[in-house]
This record gives C-alpha cells, sequence and structure tokens, in this order.
C-alpha cells in the first residue's frame, strides 16, 4: 500500500491524539512533544477508542480500564490488556502526516 496522507500536521497539536480511519484501518496519532506516532486505535483487551484515552509520558492509557500501551512500541505495559498495539512507520511531508501500511 505504501505512505498513506493521515492528515494536516496542524490537525493534531502536542500532547493531543487523533482518531483517523486510513484504508479501512482505525489508526490513532499521537504528538507527543513534537514526535508523531501512529499506532492501532483500538485497545487489545476490549473494543475502547485509545484516541480517547489519556497521554502519559511515552505511553498511552486506555479510558475503559486504564490499560497502557508504550508509545514507540505498542507493547502493552499492565493488565488488563495482554496484547501490543500495532505500530505504523509516520513521515512528515510538506505540513501532511503519513503513514506506512503494509
Amino acid at each position: 500500500m505504501g505512505w498513506i496522507k493521515a492528515c494536516d500536521l496542524k490537525s493534531i497539536g502536542d500532547g493531543e491524539l487523533l482518531g483517523v480511519d486510513i484504508d479501512k484501518k482505525e489508526i490513532m496519532l499521537i504528538n507527543k512533544n513534537g514526535k508523531i506516532y501512529a499506532l492501532d486505535r483500538i485497545c487489545t483487551h476490549e473494543r475502547a477508542d485509545l484516541s480517547l484515552g489519556f497521554l502519559g509520558e511515552n505511553y498511552v492509557t486506555c479510558s475503559l480500564h486504564l490499560s497502557q500501551f508504550d508509545l514507540e512500541t505498542g507493547k502493552n505495559l499492565n493488565p488488563p490488556a495482554e496484547k501490543p498495539l500495532k505500530t505504523y512507520k509516520v513521515k512528515i511531508e510538506e505540513n501532511a502526516v503519513y503513514v506506512m501500511l503494509e
């Protein structure tokens, strides 16, 4: 599939989470200190939208059962989630955020 535009860079301010649908995939973009991360948006424990969760230092917390996931690796950091989130490569070009879909 390749690089697909997810949003304009101005759509996601520092410290914000943004849910986007790209080619039938539910993805969450996170701007943490100017770095953009892209991970699956749905919690691996139950069907909760992580873009409605809480951003920590280097993790996102699910608002439903408080499972946490590492921004870089998608690794689950605590129960009840037992599986990691898929992560995606991100690039910024001409003030747009692109996500690599395989």
